[in-house]
């Protein structure tokens, strides 16, 4: 090695020296680890870590599709209908040492044309759809809190499924058998006791359970146009309570519910009611459900069968369910109007002709419903629904409202439903499907007038059969 070769070593030594003890007094700051999603087996499948938190959160929704071919009643009746339905829901829970602590909210956006529409629906934007006007008010958009609760522990506060209820109608597409279905506000506590063992108090909304309150004038003629009884405050919420047992071989829940009914004057008084002035004094419906669910294993792996019996007095809203697209309006199959109110206002003594010392006479509302889901093969299930529902009225009970006289149309009202539907699930979380709904109401004493347009003036309708068929599309994630 000469002594060039030597020299440039050297210097290069040097350099690289003097670099590295330069870089060695630069201060340095670490990278912050890295907090990557970290999936929470807690509470089962789809939680994950919320970043920083020990809370547990769940994220999901759904987008379904149906499409409706019913029965038309008259020429201006839309037979098909189709709706199409978003959901959104967050699911955060906290394990803490007195227990979980949860928060639920759900949100549903509908727009429904056609046969599926609801009178009770909100409405959003204006009646002016497309290119064409929708005279009928059959375009509309609704957005839905249909859930949003906080639980702790056994505390359950906030927007929920009432706790009456117990089958909802969990295997239908429409909801056409009897029972009660209905998310409301609450504040409920829930009691373990072991060995599956249950029980639920539940203070829950008084208004969303009102089915009306309507006059009964037996000192008027039949024929005769009155006003009609408006609901005043509310003073009392509905008092809701369950028995509930769960097994591996299945469910059953015993519960009941009392409903205030509290009326003040007319809304609308008619020439010759109410001179007095006076509101009849306050009344209490109430409700009692037993429902069961099975499992059938032996049969194929997934099927059920629920059963339950409903009777209510002065509460229908407890067992009468209004689905969408089967009738002329709100509470109607056909032209047989359905409505069943909470009361009938009865006058008991007449001075003038004019009945006074009104009180609040309740009808009776019982049903029963069967329904059962079976697995044919692991991807495709059917669901079979039947229910039977009837009314009686007190003898006196007339009905005002609705465009028509007073008349007593929905005296001992009877209904059947009958209802199938096939599911096919080829991947998971899709389900393509299809149900065909018969339903047939009866009035067996008084006078029913039409819901239709085009029957004629006075008509008495006390027979109608309504059948429908809905597709389904729907992607749950």
């Amino acid at each position: 090695m000469n002594i060039k070769t030597r020299l440039l070593m050297a210097t290069a030594a040097g350099i690289a020296t003097v670099s590295g003890a330069q870089a060695a007094d630069l201060p340095s700051r670490k990278a912050a680890p890295v907090e990557y999603v970290r999936v929470c087996s807690t509470f089962g499948a789809g939680f994950f870590y919320i970043p920083g938190t020990d809370t547990c959160i769940r994220i999901g929704g759904r987008a379904r599709f149906e499409y409706q071919y019913g029965q038309p009643f008259a020429r201006n009746d839309a037979t098909t209908g189709s709706r199409t339905t978003g959901r959104i829901f967050v699911d955060a829970r906290t394990a803490t040492e007195y227990g979980m602590l949860r928060a639920y909210v759900r949100y549903d956006v509908s727009r429904r044309i056609g046969q599926i529409y609801s009178g009770s629906a909100i409405r959003v934007g204006t009646a002016f759809t497309g290119t064409s006007v929708d005279y009928a008010g059959q375009a509309q958009t609704q957005v839905d809190l249909n859930r949003a609760f906080v639980q702790f522990g056994g505390l359950t506060a906030g927007r929920t499924q009432s706790y009456f209820d117990f089958y909802s109608g969990d295997l239908e597409y429409v909801g056409t058998t009897a029972g009660s279905s209905l998310t409301t506000n609450l504040l409920a506590y829930t009691a373990t006791f072991g060995s599956g063992f249950s029980a639920t108090l539940s203070i829950e909304d008084q208004v969303e359970r009102r089915s009306g309150v309507n006059i009964a004038n037996g000192f008027l003629p039949a024929g005769t146009a009155v006003g009609t009884y408006a609901y005043t405050g509310d003073a009392m919420p509905d008092i809701v309570a369950n028995l509930r047992l769960d097994q591996g071989w299945g469910t059953v829940q015993l519960s009941g519910a009392v409903h205030q009914i509290r009326v003040g004057n007319f809304a609308a008084a008619g020439p010759t009611l109410n001179t007095n002035g006076n509101a009849p004094d306050s009344e209490y419906g109430w409700a009692v459900n037993l429902g069961t669910k099975i499992n059938l294993p032996m049969l194929s792996p997934g099927d059920v069968l629920y059963l339950q019996g409903t009777y209510t007095k002065g509460a229908p809203s407890y067992v009468l369910s209004n689905p969408f697209g089967l009738g002329k309006t709100p509470w109607s199959f056909g032209g047989v109007g359905a409505l069943i109110p909470d009361a009938y206002v009865i006058g008991t003594a007449a001075l003038g002709g004019v009945a006074v010392n009104y009180n609040l006479e309740k009808p009776a509302v019982w049903g029963l419903t069967a329904a059962m889901l079976h697995y044919w093969t692991p991807t495709i299930r059917q669901a079979f629904m039947a229910s039977y529902i009837k009314s009686d009225s007190p003898s006196q009970a007339f009905i005002a409202g609705g465009g028509f006289t007073l008349g007593n149309r929905n005296r001992d009202l009877t209904y059947w439903t009958l209802g199938t539907n096939v599911t096919w699930s080829p991947v998971k979380d899709l389900d393509l499907g299809v149900e065909v709904n018969y339903i047939h109401a009866n009035v067996g004493q008084g006078v029913s007038g039409s819901f239709i347009a085009t029957d004629p003036v006075g008509i008495s309708v006390r027979n109608e059969s309504v059948w429908n068929g809905r597709l389904k599309i729907q992607r749950d994630f």
